[in-house]
């Protein structure tokens, strides 16, 4: 089944190359895929995956019958183009790309004056389990929401807090990112004098949790409140993670243990394909069927530290030990 799956998705990666929507074959019209009329599994397995989607498409025969194209027509390209990026990445247990539509909400949020209604949305879309930690992730993004703090607006203050209480800033882009006066700006309404009008007071609040955060993530030092030199990678401190060059050190039944960064990628991406095909963390232990001897101590490990960390959803808590081994 494993095998089969791997063949599947490197399939899928060769049609992202070749077709993903990217090649017009009528005016308006882009081939989403291109497979042999002959090959009844990968067309049966496409189907199906198509009949789920949300997107409008369509299916017909080459001039000359070799090939079943599946297409999709302009108004649907970029919806067909991400559904198939995300259809890949879920099958290789990696990250999922920002939809369009969260995307929007994204926009949204940094331009509206109104944030906290969008910070709230997400929030909630999180509570459901419909996106993870880390959703707001390009420097572009994360800078444009700095800059914006510097408007002083109390609902934006009010937004960024939500934000961080879900987890969806990626503090790894967050920490490369902000700069002194970011920091020199925080300080200042955090040492500001309580205000009588509760609008600008939940400003100073909304800073406070906001600081406090990042103090928890360790992307500002605690004794001169300003940012962290000390360390390199928010997740890899905040998880208590010591990594050099390609090795990860963890403790694992009292035990140092020495992993290769290649051995824990690997547990983290097979544990996240898993909870994507709908299966329940709780139910994986080192006896099921799918746990190999390379990743048997970082799968011990991730649960042990999963365990200790039960504040985090199993798809938060993965995406953290990820992005704990980027540079």
């Amino acid at each position: 089944m494993e095998n089969y799956a791997t063949t599947f998705l490197q399939f899928l990666q060769s049609q992202q190359r070749e077709c993903g929507g990217n090649v017009e074959i009528e005016p308006g019209l882009w081939a989403l895929f291109a497979i042999a009329t002959s090959d009844v599994q990968n067309n049966t397995r496409v189907q199906s995956l198509l009949e789920k989607a949300d997107f409008s498409h369509a299916a017909g025969e080459s001039h000359d019958e070799a090939l079943m194209i599946y297409y999709v027509d302009q108004a649907n390209r970029d919806q067909a183009v991400h559904w198939l990026d995300d259809q890949i990445k879920q099958a290789a247990g990696e990250i999922r790309p920002v939809s369009p539509a969260h995307q929007a909400m994204i926009n949204e949020l940094l331009t509206s004056d109104h944030p906290h209604r969008s910070s709230r949305k997400l929030g909630e879309l999180h509570a459901k389990g419909e996106i993870s930690a880390g959703l707001i992730n390009t420097p572009e993004n994360v800078r444009q929401m700095l800059d914006r703090m510097h408007a002083r607006e109390p609902l934006f203050y009010t937004a960024v807090q939500t934000l961080l209480h879900h987890h969806l800033i990626d503090m790894l882009v967050l920490f490369q990112q902000m700069i002194t006066e970011d920091l020199a700006l925080c300080n200042e309404i955090v040492k500001g004098s309580l205000s009588r009008d509760p609008f600008l007071q939940s400003r100073q609040d909304a800073t406070v949790d906001i600081r406090n955060t990042l103090i928890t993530f360790h992307l500002i030092n605690p004794m001169d409140q300003m940012k962290n030199v000390a360390i390199a990678n928010p997740y890899a401190a905040y998880l208590e993670l010591a990594i050099t060059g390609a090795e990860v050190y963890v403790p694992i039944d009292g035990l140092k243990i020495t992993l290769t960064q290649v051995a824990f990628l690997q547990a983290i991406r097979t544990i996240r394909r898993k909870l994507y095909a709908g299966q329940a963390f709780e139910g994986f232990n080192t006896q099921s069927p799918w746990i190999t001897e390379e990743i048997a101590y970082p799968f011990r490990f991730i649960k042990q530290r999963m365990a200790e960390r039960s504040d985090l959803t199993p798809l938060d808590a993965l995406y953290m030990l990820e992005r704990a081994l980027a540079e």
